[in-house]
């Protein structure tokens, strides 16, 4: 477990439930178990934002899927090939349909006097071929982050 870090009074991260990795995007989110809240900072945001664990409302793993395009036909596939093969072989890949564009974990949360706002905490945001080790340690670690979520989920039933 990491040190505790202080952000402001109101918060101090006793676990860090998703460590930041910048070069990917990946935000670094917080818990502070004895408050009962959660934080995420996006990479280069200055100040983490501050959720209840109480108001996490509802999780799931989104895998982002390619929309599915048409083949090119004729001339123009040959040309669009000559032109940018990797584009097309990149193409050829996404219809297959054996490959993401991303992960994501979206968390739904109650805020009082306000709708609902999704906060989405995104993994991995490049293409990634379905059964491979990235693919199965990506899915991992939004499993065990979904299930952080899910047990403050759980949590509001005991209280």
């Amino acid at each position: 477990m990491n040190e505790p870090q202080a952000v402001g009074d109101a918060f101090e991260a006793t676990r860090t439930i998703l460590a930041p990795m910048t070069m990917f995007g990946i935000p670094e989110v917080l818990l502070d178990e004895a408050r009962g809240l959660w934080s995420i900072r996006q990479p280069g945001a200055p100040k983490p934002t501050i959720y209840r664990c109480e108001d996490v409302a509802a999780c799931e793993i989104v895998e982002i899927e390619p929309e599915r395009a048409e083949a090119p036909d004729g001339l123009k596939g040959v040309g669009e090939i000559v032109m940018n093969p990797m584009a097309v072989s990149r193409g050829n890949a996404l219809r297959r349909g054996n490959r993401i564009l991303g992960v994501i974990v979206q968390v739904t949360v109650h805020r009082p006097d306000a709708a609902p706002v999704e906060v989405n905490i995104k993994l991995w945001l490049r293409q990634l071929k379905r059964g491979t080790r990235a693919y199965r340690n990506v899915m991992e670690s939004a499993r065990e982050l979904k299930g952080v979520f899910d047990e403050m989920i759980a949590g509001q039933g005991n209280g």
